[in-house]
């Protein structure tokens, strides 16, 4: 999938500690969301959503200690 500020693709980060997670437009969440639950991938959305200097507001999704990374992104890529 591609990041719609940036025109890049959605890359997926890596926390040591907390796992890996996805900063994302605000207005690109319903369509990974659904990506992910028809994936049956757990996550959780934070619940607040930041902009900075009037941007589009960003919003994380979590995937905990357990969450796959490597598979994660590529259901992204795979998205286009």
């Amino acid at each position: 999938m591609i990041d719609e500020m940036t025109n890049d693709r959605l890359r997926v980060g890596a926390d040591e500690i907390a796992g890996p997670y996805l900063m994302l437009p605000l207005s690109q969440l319903a369509s990974v969301r659904a990506r992910l639950d028809r994936h049956a991938v757990r996550y959780w959305v934070d619940s607040t959503a930041i902009s900075l200097d009037g941007k589009p507001a960003i919003i994380v999704i979590n995937f905990g200690r357990g969450g796959d990374a490597e598979r994660i992104q590529n259901l992204l890529d795979e998205a286009g």
